[in-house]
């Protein structure tokens, strides 16, 4: 008896068949036909019918696995693999392997990528990428799936040398990914004069909840009002907005377990929200929209339903386009919070605790961001307490 199931691929679709033989008479185990590949059913169903008379015929070579393309390999991996991951994390793997791996090893058998062929791609995603070492430990997992199969009897991963330590990449940042206490005044003047434009004040509320609290786009975009507590001043981080498979986004959990967390609000944030609550519930209910339930979205489209993902992005190009203003990426807000707390001397364990870090190493690696203000202020106070 044999399955049938149609998958599909960045080439189209194809036909994966898996039936029971029998037993080999020699160890004593149950023989499967597997094969991927078939460009229709009818295909598929005659390789399993001429392997079946080949077994009973007592020809089948039970002991010859089946080549296989590195793109096949990689669709029987995936299979397993997004069984044990978040729907956002199975999308970007998915990315991963359709822009930068699959286009490299894809059509290749397998049992044919060698180490050499393996050293040379490694060194190419170096000097292009700086997450070079994500694809290559994608690909390796693949590689490891087919050696555990089967269809590979030695793993060319063991012959390649992973470099270590900074690159030169062709594509460097000619600006820096933050604001600083200046910059982020000047650009929130601006974000507020484009809301009053707007009559519609949510972008500047937005733009001033990932300012002064730290908090990641997606954790942003989760918010509902009951989240916040106007009476203790406080906003609980506790979900985040993420992009699933096809694109589809859904509310999952935050990025970790430190990243559900408790944050205290300055009280003019607080007064902003509360403007933004009075006129938001002014604007969605013209759209005949009850915005009075408890898990209101603090941030939403005019249908009262979750704002894309990548609309943050587009209202910050357009709000610094108008102004010929300095461009950052929408999480370099993030790093801006968190290099202005070192700036405001708050301690390293508050600022870890403040941002969600998961560990201190993170923390550190954005205090390297900190502002020449900040370090002359850190030479002026060294030299202040040797005095001489």
């Amino acid at each position: 008896m044999a399955s049938y199931k149609e998958y599909s691929t960045s080439k189209g679709s194809f036909w994966h068949v898996r039936g029971y033989l029998g037993i080999d008479p020699l160890t004593g185990k149950q023989v499967y036909a597997n094969r991927k590949g078939f460009e229709t059913k009818k295909e598929a169903k005659h390789y399993y019918n001429n392997a079946k008379l080949q077994f009973d015929n007592g020809v089948y070579d039970t002991s010859k696995p089946i080549r296989q393309t590195f793109e096949a390999v990689y669709n029987e991996w995936l299979d397993i693999y997004a069984d044990d991951v978040e729907s956002s994390t199975l999308n970007k793997t998915k990315q991963y392997f359709r822009l930068h791996i699959l286009p490299k090893f894809g059509y290749i058998l397998i049992d044919k990528i060698d180490s050499n062929l393996l050293q040379q791609t490694l060194k190419e995603w170096r000097l292009k990428y700086k997450s070079f070492k994500k694809f290559y430990n994608y690909t390796c997992r693949v590689l490891d799936y087919a050696h555990f199969k089967g269809y590979i009897t030695e793993n060319p991963k063991t012959k390649v040398i992973v470099p270590k330590g900074k690159v030169q990449y062709k594509q460097t940042k000619t600006t820096e990914d933050f604001y600083t206490k200046d910059e982020l005044n000047q650009f929130l003047q601006y974000a507020e004069q484009y809301s009053k434009d707007l009559d519609n004040g949510m972008w500047y509320t937005f733009f001033r909840m990932l300012a002064f609290v730290g908090i990641r786009r997606g954790e942003a975009l989760a918010l509902t009002w009951n989240d916040i507590n106007f009476k203790e001043k406080t906003i609980n981080i506790n979900k985040a907005l993420k992009v699933g498979d096809n694109n589809v986004p859904y509310i999952g959990n935050t990025k970790n377990s430190n990243s559900n967390r408790i944050l205290t609000l300055d009280d003019i944030t607080i007064s902003i929200l509360k403007r933004w609550k009075v006129q938001q519930a002014r604007i969605l209910l013209g759209f005949g929209y009850n915005v009075t339930v408890p898990n209101q979205l603090l941030f939403s489209k005019l249908d009262n339903t979750h704002l894309d993902v990548s609309s943050p992005r587009n209202r910050l190009e357009r709000i610094c386009e108008k102004n010929n203003f300095k461009m950052i990426n929408i999480h370099g807000f993030r790093h801006t919070h968190c290099s202005l707390l070192f700036e405001a001397d708050v301690p390293l364990k508050d600022v870890m605790e403040r941002m969600g870090h998961s560990d201190i190493q993170t923390t550190m690696n954005v205090y390297t961001h900190v502002t020449k203000d900040s370090k002359d202020k850190s030479a002026q106070k060294f030299a202040k307490y040797v005095n001489f």
